[in-house]
């Protein structure tokens, strides 16, 4: 791309090379904006449109001193026909290779002040130059361990410590973070071989992640700092990166999609086709048809994943407990069936995002921190039995066979929607049935609220739910706030992710009382700690437990018909039917809809049956088929 310095207009030679024997070259990551086609250029004596994102990056590249007028580029906008979708098919093919190849990648984050953003981004004077200062301060605080490394950065939250939060929060806030085809171009590039610029202004891969690391020490999602939004963006990147250095082989592609689910792209079909060539199980999906719609796409991704030759298990389908037409909160028609994930639902990524995405599952998995290995601890709620299914020739229904354990008779409140968003409470649905109208002669207070402490954190001691725990483990834990709520509901000893939930389901009847009044029974003689103890030790791992699994995983205490108890999707409804499908790790919850057939609506924790209990013979459980709309 030969051009002098201060000259108005841009001349390139754009010339086709074979990937294998091309020249060095610097691939381009960035985003193209909204404002497409905007300016010219001149590429082979030809006038060439290219957004003004692109344009503002073009017109700086000759004042930036590392790059010459015999540089050459890979820039997609140009060196991609858009027009033909037959050499666009071909190139997002080996999209990956080309980053791969690159010989440096240069990330363009846009100008320092610019205009094209939104105001909550537009303002990124000096947010490189606090990038460096925070990197630095977390190369002073190295050596140190994680406590004492936070408080030696918690001195940065000051004011008066000179770092501009704000800068760094609009620079976080830009477009490119939650792109997902940025997502492959990032962690394919050369690690050594790659900067952000913003304006003039550049800061290299390893700095830049040593960064945002410094925004975690300094508990950088407060609102007074970066914000949650923010925040997460740089944060996911810096974890994705982990990944791919060090666990590549064990990114799959659904996993992918779930902790992604709140970027953004053009063509819904590009979250899957972006991530394939990052993805371990990219042969799941086919090459790039510009004929085939969504839900084809959508739709052969289950085909494939539930196939004996790749996962032959139907853990995908639990994704549908977040990916749905209700999520995308969307006028248009419902077009896929309600057993394949909608992955343009916009859901913010989590690094737990539903059940099925256990640490141990290799088709789904998920992106816990790269130091916490798998586990052999396993749901397997349909023991080790193999999927028995069909799926019509329209492609809407799914047919399985499966065990129906139970219906739901009861559910306690919520404020949550499936993804954990803030929504209109979802209001407590009595139970009525006889096993909860009246005690059984075997039942106690005590064993029941012991089953709901174990409900309550899903039975896993971990939030990544990797580590198995004794059944009573936050027995005394959950006694203990229980009494703290009762002595004062709002006490600073009572979190309020407790409170909000107590309150949402204390009137619940289970075994003939609600359950405050078996709480109440049970907490008379439970003395409580002093509020040293609420913030430290195993009442604060309990508490961290609970929020992961009624806010972030926004699961409601249910009662079944038969008195069974578990935690069911935020949009449960009384009647809906528990059941384990053969090839399902998870229970999952189905409604009965016309002509015998019926919705998936989502996983369902039901205590005592996560283990294959219900495949087993001698529970009596018979086994019948479900067409699933």
């Amino acid at each position: 791309m030969p051009w002098g310095r201060g000259t108005s207009t841009f001349d390139g030679d754009l010339v086709p090379f074979a990937l294998q024997t091309c020249p060095d070259f610097v691939a381009l990551s960035y985003t193209w904006g909204k404002d497409m086609h905007s300016q010219a250029i001149n590429i082979n004596g030809h006038d060439v449109h290219v957004t003004e994102n692109l344009h503002s990056f073009l017109k700086l590249i000759p004042d930036l001193p590392e790059f010459s007028p015999d540089t050459w580029w890979w820039i997609d906008a140009i060196c991609i026909n858009q027009n033909d979708e037959k050499e666009k098919s071909s190139q997002m093919a080996i999209m990956g290779k080309i980053y791969e190849n690159a010989t440096q990648t240069v990330i363009w984050l846009g100008e320092e002040n610019d205009v094209h953003f939104g105001e909550e981004s537009r303002d990124c004077r000096h947010a490189i130059k606090n990038l460096y200062r925070l990197c630095d301060e977390t190369e002073n605080a190295s050596g140190k361990d994680k406590l004492a490394s936070r408080a030696a950065m918690e001195w940065l939250r000051d004011p008066k410590s000179g770092v501009d939060w704000g800068a760094v929060r609009r620079l976080l806030l830009r477009p490119w973070w939650r792109r997902v085809w940025t997502l492959q171009e990032f962690l394919i590039s050369d690690r050594r071989n790659l900067r952000f610029y913003c304006g003039r202004n550049s800061i290299s891969r390893h700095d830049l992640e040593e960064a945002i690391y410094a925004t975690w020490l300094c508990k950088g999602w407060d609102a007074e700092l970066l914000g949650r939004d923010a925040h997460e963006a740089g944060w996911n990147r810096r974890r994705m990166s982990q990944w791919y250095n060090e666990r590549k082989h064990e990114m799959g592609l659904v996993a992918m999609l779930a902790y992604v689910g709140d970027s953004g792209v053009t063509n819904a079909e590009d979250r899957i086709y972006s991530l394939l060539g990052i993805a371990k199980d990219a042969h799941l999906v086919g090459p790039f048809d510009s004929e085939s719609s969504v839900e084809v796409v959508y739709t052969d991704l289950v085909k494939a994943f539930v196939r004996p030759e790749n996962y032959d298990s139907l853990d995908i389908i639990c994704y549908s407990h977040l990916f749905h037409h209700d999520a995308r909160k969307s006028d248009t028609e419902r077009l896929l069936p309600s057993w394949v994930p909608d992955w343009r639902a916009h859901v913010e990524g989590k690094v737990m995002p539903v059940m099925a995405s256990q640490g141990s599952s290799e088709g789904t998995g998920n992106f816990r921190p790269t130091w916490v290995h798998s586990s052999k601890v396993a749901y397997k709620a349909s023991g080790s039995t193999k999927p028995l299914f069909t799926i019509d020739p329209s492609n809407k229904i799914l047919t399985c066979t499966g065990i129906i354990l139970d219906t739901i008779d009861g559910l306690g409140g919520s404020k949550y929607d499936d993804a954990g968003a803030v929504i209109e409470s979802v209001p407590l649905q009595q139970s009525t049935s006889d096993a909860n109208l009246a005690s059984p002669s075997s039942f106690t207070s005590a064993s029941l609220l012991e089953t709901i402490s174990r409900c309550l954190v899903l039975n896993r001691k971990d939030r990544y739910l990797s580590e198995s725990m004794t059944p009573d483990l936050f027995y005394d834990d959950f006694l203990k706030f229980c009494k703290a709520y009762f002595k004062r509901p709002t006490s600073s000893k009572v979190p309020v992710c407790f409170r909000e939930w107590f309150n949402a389901s204390r009137s619940l009847l289970i075994g003939g009382q609600t359950l405050e009044d078996h709480c109440r029974e049970m907490t008379k003689d439970t003395t409580i700690p002093e509020a040293k103890f609420f913030r430290e030790g195993s009442l604060k791992r309990f508490y961290g437990r609970l929020e992961d699994t009624v806010v972030a995983m926004a699961r409601r205490l249910a009662v079944t018909e038969k008195g069974s108890l578990g935690m069911a999707a935020s949009r449960a409804r009384k009647g809906d039917l528990v059941c384990v499908l053969l090839g399902c790790s998870i229970p999952v919850l189905l409604r009965r809809m016309k002509e015998d057939t019926f919705e998936l609506v989502g996983e369902c924790y039901l205590d005592g049956f996560m283990d294959g209990e219900a495949v087993d013979g001698d529970r009596g459980f018979a086994r019948r088929e479900f067409r699933i709309v």
